[in-house]
């Protein structure tokens, strides 16, 4: 079922949203020895968070910030809401369904 694709997504997204380090996070180069590697800071921890080796992977990961997955999240779970009043939005609720397939790597 649809709903049931929606609740995952969201339930997944709150949970590692909860699991991760709070904070703003910014992007910075850092020589790790024989490459440098782009590190992925929390600016309330103040210590590396995630190291990758590419600039753009570094800035998109920490644009996907935990407040943007619980947003994210409260979307989805407004959208099923919406759909049981039967203030059902199709498109609204297929832009939903997309972003939550496309998050937990499901295909339609």
């Amino acid at each position: 079922m649809s709903a049931d694709i929606l609740r995952r997504a969201a339930a997944l997204m709150r949970e590692r949203a909860e699991a991760a380090q709070s904070g703003a996070w910014e992007v910075s180069c850092e020589d790790r020895g024989l490459m440098p590697e782009w590190g992925i800071y929390s600016t309330d921890a103040g210590h590396d968070f995630a190291l990758v080796e590419d600039e753009g992977n570094a800035a998109h990961i920490a644009s996907w910030h935990p407040t943007v997955a619980l947003a994210v999240a409260d979307w989805l779970d407004r959208v099923i809401r919406d759909a049981d009043d039967d203030n059902y939005e199709p498109q609204e609720f297929d832009s939903a369904l997309s972003v939550a397939r496309a998050y937990l790597g499901e295909t339609p």
